[in-house]
């Protein structure tokens, strides 16, 4: 008869252990949710005031106080493209991208990272901002260096007399 009246005061406190422990990973997911909501709120608000021919410094002192919330898994890193941008020449391109969306149904991809389509992309050509958003990122037409046509070479240049080149 002990022995039941023992089990059961462990059993609650196991179901209370349990329970405690799904409200605390309830409220770490609702506190993440409501951090990210807050820093892509900040960034609709000063977005506002960006404009096209903006300086890439101006842009970032606008918009990246916005996520500074945000972890580095909940974030997207700027990428550099360099190359022959469409028939203007050798440019450098930077493009940075800002949280600007999270779905209820979302799921990270394979790295753990948010879905691409939660953030803007900003487009910086040469340190100006010349576009905003996934049309203008998909417009571009970047021909890295790796991709331009090889350079034809002579091995009896290169060589000499090791190429059989007399």
């Amino acid at each position: 008869m002990r022995r039941g009246r023992t089990q059961a005061p462990l059993a609650c406190w196991l179901a209370a252990g349990l329970l405690a422990g799904c409200a605390l990973e309830e409220a770490s997911k609702n506190y993440t949710i409501s951090r990210i909501d807050e820093a892509i709120a900040r960034y609709k608000a000063e977005s506002a005031k960006v404009k096209l021919g903006d300086s890439r410094d101006k842009v970032l002192a606008l918009l990246e106080p916005t996520q500074f919330e945000l972890e580095s898994n909940e974030i997207k890193a700027p990428v550099a493209l360099e190359g022959d941008i469409g028939t203007t020449g050798d440019r450098v391109v930077i493009v940075h991208f800002f949280r600007s969306a999270r779905h209820a149904d979302e799921a990270p991809d394979a790295r753990g990272l948010p879905p691409d389509d939660n953030f803007t992309p900003y487009i910086f050509t040469d340190d100006v901002l010349t576009g905003v958003g996934w049309p203008s990122l998909l417009s571009l037409r970047v021909r890295k260096p790796a991709e331009q046509a090889p350079k034809k070479s002579n091995p009896c240049t290169m060589l000499g007399p090791m190429a059989g080149c007399f």
